[in-house]
């Protein structure tokens, strides 16, 4: 966003004084809308955010409002835009005045460069704000915040709303600043295109909604794609059964479980839906994998030298696309070398999706779980690019990162996720979602907003089951018709706040 900005005014296609001016009134409709009445108190730094508020804050008292201007930073914010109205920005000694009169507080009071703990007084100043009764609304996100890295490295604004000016920076997904800015609404305010266009999409459940599309009146059961499911080790039937419920619910039109003869009766009891296929004849788990039109491998899988021998069996006849989870990636993660080698697709045009949790990613990648969480993000892409293959990064948000560099995050995040069976339930919706014909990236996209909306509606609090999620997906999957933009012009985006005392789980 930072270069946009700069290539937008260096090359002439807009004033800065044009984006500023069109990101205050944007912010100012944003304050009227949400909080209507009460004294309003403008609090502005020196830079844009703070020339941002003074516009939000001048335009709100044109419509009527009281409001009143706060100077938090050295200077007065560069250009002059107050517009020749005849408004005071007081000094800092004004603020415990402001604060006790106000109704609402616009947050200008730090930037977008912000990369280490405010220092004062900017820093009191953030927490006199945080201790008022007022509410807070922020101009492009809350002061002491990392916009790049979602880090919070000492004092913050803990806002209400957020207003973020042109499409949302990554480090306002990221925790924990997530949990600072509330509700996030990211508005438009005259950005030509970029070129190169950003590599990123934030994963919206309206978006999904017409990726999926409907399923026709006469469709077959083919239409909606085969799936083989390959997990569940002796003892371990648990997950292959969450993986094959969630595919049936999530729309695929058949399922093949391959798994230990022992859990036949297991299966054919839990999903008296789905075929089972005993995975030690070899000409059955041949035919399976024929048939399929995707195949999910890992659940419940089991590790040890015959369970290895079995994913590289997978991986040499299936021709379809695959998803590769948990165990079946644990069984070539001996050795970090071969194993990036070993995950690309040997199959020439063969779609791989690679969906581990940090501590899989960190050694897949031969790094530290540490390592992984500094810059998910980074580490998504270099996995992708490693494995020529599609990586779906677990966390808050989750990422998703194709070969060549394009970057996905989900926008969807809840404690629940952090329970046992979750990630069986998403390989199972993976599955079902490539064997529809999506491509890895969609799929993996679409079957997160599926398993975070069922989430949300049925095990939304910790201690949830993820036995709970399959039958949930049926009204996910409505639900995503409903979900569909606000009624405000110009909105690009806008996500509902996290509760500031949840743990945000990993989506499986």
């Amino acid at each position: 966003m930072a270069a946009i900005d700069r290539v937008a005014v260096e090359s002439g296609a807009i004033p800065e004084r044009a984006l500023i001016e069109n990101a205050g009134r944007a912010l100012a409709r944003h304050v009227q809308d949400r909080f209507p009445a009460g004294h309003v108190t403008v609090l502005a730094g020196s830079g844009h955010n703070g020339a941002d508020s003074l516009v939000a804050g001048r335009t709100l008292a044109a419509w009527g409002r009281s409001v009143g201007f706060v100077r938090c930073g050295s200077r007065a914010p560069e250009p002059d835009v107050l517009a020749g109205w005849g408004l005071t920005l007081q000094p800092v000694e004004a603020l415990d005045r402001e604060l006790a009169a106000a109704g609402t507080v616009i947050d200008g009071i730090l930037g977008t460069g912000l990369t280490r703990a405010p220092r004062p007084p900017q820093a009191g100043i953030i927490d006199r704000v945080n201790a008022a009764r007022a509410a807070v609304v922020s101009a492009d996100g809350p002061s002491g915040v990392d916009f790049t890295t979602g880090r919070v490295p000492g004092a913050a604004i803990r806002a209400d709303l957020t207003v973020t000016f042109g499409w949302p920076k990554l480090g306002l997904l990221r925790f924990p600043a997530r949990e600072r800015i509330g509700d996030l609404v990211s508005v438009e305010i005259g950005f030509p295109p970029a070129d190169p266009p950003p590599r990123a999409r934030a994963v919206t459940a309206s978006w999904v909604a017409g990726l999926l599309g409907g399923r026709p009146a006469d469709g077959h059961k083919g239409d909606a794609g085969y799936l083989a499911i390959i997990g569940g080790e002796r003892g371990m039937a648990g997950a292959v059964v969450l993986a094959a419920r969630a595919a049936i619910r999530a729309g695929v039109g058949i399922v093949r479980v391959v798994s230990a003869p022992e859990n036949r009766e297991t299966m054919q009891t839990a999903v008296p839906e789905a075929v089972f296929v005993d995975w030690s004849e070899p000409e059955a788990l041949e035919s399976a994998l024929r048939w399929a039109g995707a195949v999910s491998v890992g659940p419940g899988l089991g590790v040890g030298p015959e369970r290895a021998a079995l994913v590289l069996r997978v991986r040499e006849i299936a021709t379809v696309p695959l998803v590769l989870d948990a165990d079946a990636l644990n069984v070539l993660a001996a050795d970090a070398a071969q194993e990036r080698a070993a995950l690309g697709p040997p199959a020439p045009g063969r779609p791989v999706l690679l969906t581990p949790h940090p501590g899989e990613m960190a050694r897949l990648l031969g790094s530290s779980v540490a390592e992984v969480g500094e810059d998910p993000a980074s580490a998504a892409r270099r996995l992708a690019d490693q494995a020529r293959a599609t990586v779906l990064l677990k966390g808050a948000p989750t990422w998703v990162a194709s070969p060549g560099g394009e970057l996905r995050a989900t926008t969807l995040v809840s404690p629940a996720f952090a329970s046992g069976g979750m990630g069986d339930v998403l390989t199972g919706v993976c599955g079902a979602c490539l064997a529809s014909g999506l491509g890895p990236a969609d799929a993996a996209s679409a079957a997160l907003t599926l398993t975070a909306l069922a989430v949300l509606r049925a095990v939304d609090d910790i201690g949830g089951s993820a036995g709970d999620l399959p039958d949930a997906l049926p009204e996910a999957r409505r639900a995503l018709g409903e979900l569909q933009p606000g009624a405000w012009s110009g909105v690009n985006l806008a996500l509902p706040a996290v509760p500031a005392d949840s743990t945000a789980g990993a989506a499986g």
